[in-house]
């Protein structure tokens, strides 16, 4: 299989993965997904402070497309406001990535991580505090 530019550049070297490290201030919150059909698995990471991501990280499983879409969503999300999580829209990874549409269901797992983190970012806020 042929693969674009980006996608080569962004498998070798994926910016976004790993953990995210002792923040600081704010919130972490994961979400993962996974079709063991499709033999793709994610995991996604996100920092958030007042209401916008400060940092987005990611572990994956999956082909060269998924690495490099992870990482482009990765990119794509820090600094920007906490809704971005529920309304990513993995098509314009796919496209910017130039990745084809068969593949499009494993990207879609990275939609259902990043909501995943949405849903505990949202829980977090509604804990009551202790003390």
């Amino acid at each position: 299989m042929e693969y674009s530019f980006d996608v080569e550049r962004r498998f070798d070297s994926p910016a976004g993965a790993g953990n995210i490290e002792a923040p600081r201030e704010g919130a972490v919150a994961h979400g993962e997904a996974e079709d063991r059909s499709l033999n793709v698995w994610i995991r996604f990471e996100v920092q958030a402070d007042g209401g916008t991501i400060r940092e987005a990280r990611f572990r994956a499983f999956g082909c060269p497309h998924t690495i490099a879409a992870a990482s482009w969503a990765a990119e794509a999300l820090r600094g920007a406001p906490v809704d971005a999580l529920r309304s990513f829209d993995v098509d314009a990874a796919r496209r910017a990535l130039n990745v084809p549409k068969e593949k499009l269901g494993k990207l879609l797992r990275i939609e259902d991580a990043l909501r995943a983190c949405a849903e505990r970012l949202t829980e977090a806020a509604l804990e009551p505090l202790e003390g």
